[in-house]
């Protein structure tokens, strides 16, 4: 069944002053993830050029997800999910500060990239799904899609704009100093969603809110630690539009993992990029990404949400498999910048199903469940693209192209379904106006 394209609420309607702190805390965290995702491979990349073993980073990056995801979707169902994040990034700048030390003063491993990755990765399944479910308690619902890009355009600017091309440009004077600088902002963004959570308590809801509760606080004391994650899994597995959804996206991050494990042998080995640049040659995934937010809710608008999220998934895989086929840097960066238009699109129409179609009390649980299976099994697509970059390096993102483009096809009934539950869960608040 196709959506209808939506009406978009008017552009002068403000998101408000307590969004936009927010906002910034959430890219403060995004600014310490690129520099710390650029970093971490340039770094691992001087003590091995073995495809494999640099491919374990995407490994110990997306184990978490599988590992502890699902600890932490309960977890954000019985505290306050604010505070929750306040910690996890706490323990994110000091696990990441340790490993700046040990940078600089000559220790540091694979086996101790391995161990920060893993543990900024676990606060990260407390921190990332906040982001995501918080917003929805702050804006109105016919707002989510306009807060929705303004979060992800926030999130490439800072991740990919500015942490990577930085990133790059740090390590190149000291391998330490893009480390240390993710640490800072991770301490910041922790002071700053203090001040958030402060602020959030004394207002209330706003008209339109497709939230029912502050925060997970409480909602799930009481009850077993099994038998809330049962209830999580149920929700996401239970029902065909959802089952298909999170399938759809293991799929994806299967592919996307196998080019992404070893994209700076495939940058500095193939392409001919150098080290100091490879963060400029990232951030033309950002480009296009930046875009992307600035367009998503009006093709959302214009388009229809199907159209968007099926256009969006299935450019990502062409876009993957131009990588491969033209080993060009010229080529290779514009491919990138448009799978950032795409990748971006995809999201921000798509983010509304945790947002407003789920019910509030189990958004913690259900988004855990959710990602455990599309980011947990991500280590899988990261391995055999290790294992095909021993043979080739172009054909990670060849297969991993080909399983973008086939996976969007075979779940296109869940696509179309979860679209249409977003359009209706907002309409209500769209005639509100």
């Amino acid at each position: 069944m196709a959506t209808e394209p939506s009406a978009a609420p008017p552009r002068t309607e403000r998101l408000g002053g307590l969004f936009h702190r927010f906002w910034a805390a959430g890219t403060l965290t995004n600014l310490g993830d690129g520099m710390l995702a650029t970093a971490l491979p340039l770094i691992a990349a001087t003590l091995t050029h073995d495809p494999l073993a640099v491919s374990g980073l995407v490994v110990a990056r997306f184990l978490p997800w599988l590992l502890v995801a699902p600890f932490a979707g309960v977890l954000l169902d019985r505290v306050d999910r604010l505070r929750a994040m306040t910690v996890s990034n706490t323990v994110a700048a000091i696990a990441v500060t340790v490993l700046a030390v040990l940078i600089a003063t000559g220790g540091a491993t694979l086996w101790t990239l391995y161990a920060t990755i893993f543990v900024v990765i676990c606060c990260e399944t407390v921190t990332d799904p906040v982001t995501r479910i918080t917003v929805s308690r702050i804006v109105p619902g016919r707002l989510l899609d306009r807060a929705n890009s303004r979060l992800e355009g926030g999130r490439l600017v800072a991740q990919d704009c500015v942490a990577t091309p930085v990133a790059g440009v740090l390590f190149a004077v000291a391998a330490a100093l893009p480390v240390a600088g993710t640490a800072l902002s991770y301490a910041l963004c922790a002071v700053l969603v203090v001040t958030v959570a402060l602020m959030l308590r004394r207002v209330p809801l706003p008209a339109g809110s497709t939230d029912t509760a502050e925060s997970g606080e409480g909602a799930e004391s009481g009850r077993g630690v099994l038998r809330s994650l049962r209830e999580g899994f149920a929700y996401v597995f239970g029902q065909s539009p959802t089952r298909g959804l999170a399938f759809n996206n293991a799929g994806m991050m299967i592919g996307s993992q196998m080019a992404t494990s070893v994209l700076v042998l495939y940058a500095q080995d193939v392409l001919g990029v150098p080290a100091a640049l490879y963060g400029l040659f990232l951030a033309s995934i950002a480009v296009g990404g930046v875009l992307g937010a600035v367009l998503a809710a009006r093709l959302v608008a214009g388009l229809g949400r199907r159209t968007v999220m099926m256009g969006g998934y299935l450019g990502m895989g062409v876009c993957l498999l131009a990588v491969g086929l033209v080993p060009n840097a010229w080529s290779a960066a514009l491919s990138w910048g448009v799978l950032g238009l795409c990748m971006t699109v995809t999201n921000v129409s798509g983010s509304l199903f945790f947002q407003a179609v789920v019910p509030s009390h189990v958004r913690g649980r259900a988004a855990a469940a959710f990602r455990m299976v599309g980011w947990g099994l991500s280590p899988v697509g990261a391995l055999l693209g290790g294992l095909l970059g021993r043979i080739d390096l172009a054909l990670p993102f060849l297969v991993g192209g080909l399983v973008m483009v086939v996976t969007p096809l075979v779940f296109r009934g869940s696509v179309a379904e979860c679209a249409r539950l977003c359009d209706e869960a907002v309409a209500p608040a769209a005639d509100e106006r």
